[in-house]
């Protein structure tokens, strides 16, 4: 039987986790970070930036997500959206 821990995460943890990472990536609070704007588009992100969160979101998460869906990713939702997609397909593989 699994444990909570061998679930893959669920879509609130998910958006928790990435809006606490940016937060913590961009030096804000995290009630700043809109997940629905634009990721370029927040204060203080640029491409290192985004690399570190994607690599952090990868480790946090045992995932490895696929380079020509992150060209599709432009909001933190849709971040959270590839992450929980992602995380759904390896558990399906297990």
């Amino acid at each position: 039987m699994p444990t909570p821990s061998d679930l893959p995460p669920t879509p609130e943890q998910i958006s928790k986790s990435v809006r606490t990472l940016l937060a913590d990536v961009l030096q804000r609070p995290a009630s700043e970070v809109d997940l629905t704007q634009r990721l370029t588009a927040l204060p203080g992100m640029d491409s290192l930036h985004l690399v570190q969160t994607v690599v952090t979101c990868e480790k946090q998460w045992s995932i490895q997500l696929d380079e020509e869906e992150l060209f599709d990713v432009r909001t933190g939702d849709d971040l959270c959206t590839l992450i929980r997609r992602t995380a759904n397909a390896q558990e399906d593989t297990l």
